[in-house]
């Protein structure tokens, strides 16, 4: 059973890989070429824009491989079209935050081309949910490649660059990107028919997703926005790029368990036996890689920062440091909420995001002006550990 999302994983991890040491050298370009304020104001856009593709997705993404894998195909067009509606949305509330909020004061204009990312990443979304549930990653792996892939050349053979001509590179690749994307899964599906609404079935979509997509709206606000807008507001710019690199680093190492999960998630949400084993299996695993993890970046985390950013960002070792250990509670995690997501528990996420959010900008508030930038760390480190043990215990309930 576990054979073929194995395989998956691996070519999955095996193009992480190469998309990683793309994003570092890319990391690392930027980090030189771009000031150490004009960097925290690039994690700052980007850790907005995470927010609000959260918004454009509202959940769509993992329902959408649950059903498909239950072979509902009205539905899945409900989900297309939810997302292309929740995008929209999305750009409109962003370019709201933009206009209106002073941290943007500055380079609105680099921001507000950013946010033109949201619709174009919900459509590469639409492409993943055909490609995960049909068990066909390699395919994404290799769009997903051939996007940063297109911005590393250009920041390659440029030597003067801005904010707005970092977003206006990376919109121009995304399309490029999307267009290959299309024309390859039209081999996998079939799009006869999504030109047409079906309003019944929208509101459906729309009923099922909300928990999750409420979810995922907390979770980016606490993974990314709040942390970053605190740092930003209390401290200043060059700290939003240091917390901003070392959490850089932490998103990269969370992946393996992300694509692990990715990949049984159709097994776990369809009828095959044996889940239960599958799950332990699964968690064997996740834990053996997680400990080894942890050791190898206290031991090169100051060399991991030197290299990818210079001396500059001395300050960003101490952060990683600590965040490393959110990752032994964030493995563990990704495995128990999708397996409660695969059970219908979307709505019992929705009260974990909550009391995650609350925990997040109560902890943050406190401890980011008396700690500094290693507080927002021990934060997250905390609200991984919460969110763990309260899917632990919502899980158990499900099995009873």
């Amino acid at each position: 059973m576990l054979k073929k999302p194995i395989w998956n994983t691996i070519v999955q991890i095996g193009g992480k890989a190469i998309t990683v040491l793309i994003s570092l050298v890319t990391t690392g370009i930027l980090t030189r070429r771009l000031n150490i304020d004009s960097y925290g104001n690039y994690v700052l856009v980007t850790s907005a824009f995470v927010f609000f593709d959260s918004l454009a997705d509202f959940g769509t993404k993992i329902i959408g491989v649950r059903e498909m894998a239950a072979g509902d195909k009205k539905f899945v067009k409900g989900i297309f079209w939810l997302r292309n509606l929740m995008a929209g949305i999305a750009t409109v509330g962003g370019l709201v935050m933009v206009a209106w909020w002073n941290g943007f004061a500055g380079f609105r204009g680099s921001a507000t081309v950013a946010l033109l990312m949201i619709g174009l990443t919900s459509l590469a979304g639409f492409l993943e949910i055909v490609w995960q549930t049909q068990l066909k990653m390699g395919k994404k792996v290799i769009i997903d490649l051939l996007f940063p892939l297109l911005f590393l050349g250009w920041i390659l053979t440029t030597t003067n660059i801005s904010l707005g001509m970092v977003f206006g590179i990376y919109v121009i690749a995304r399309v490029v990107s999307l267009i290959g994307g299309y024309w390859w899964v039209k081999n996998d599906w079939s799009f006869e028919g999504y030109t047409k609404i079906d309003k019944a079935t929208l509101v459906r979509v729309f009923k099922v997703t909300w928990p999750m997509g409420v979810y995922m709206l907390a979770f980016a606000s606490y993974d990314r926005l709040v942390d970053s807008a605190m740092i930003k507001t209390f401290l200043g710019a060059k700290e939003v790029a240091w917390y901003g690199l070392a959490y850089k680093m932490y998103g990269v190492l969370i992946q393996p368990a992300y694509f692990f999960v990715n990949s049984i998630f159709p097994i776990l949400s369809g009828k095959d036996e044996g889940k239960r084993k599958l799950f332990w299996e699964s968690a064997g695993l996740l834990l053996a890689g997680v400990l080894i993890l942890i050791v190898g970046v206290e031991v090169l985390a100051p060399w991991m920062v030197t290299v990818l950013a210079g001396s500059g960002f001395g300050p960003a070792v101490g952060v990683i440091r600590i965040l490393v250990f959110g990752c032994l509670f964030s493995y563990m995690g990704h495995l128990v909420g999708f397996s409660l997501i695969s059970k219908g528990g979307q709505g019992e996420m929705v009260k974990i995001a909550a009391i995650g959010l609350l925990f997040n900008v109560i902890a943050n508030y406190l401890l980011i002006p008396r700690m500094g930038i290693n507080g927002a760390a021990y934060v997250t480190v905390g609200n991984e550990a919460l969110g763990l043990m309260m899917m632990m215990w919502m899980l158990k309930r499900k099995m009873e």
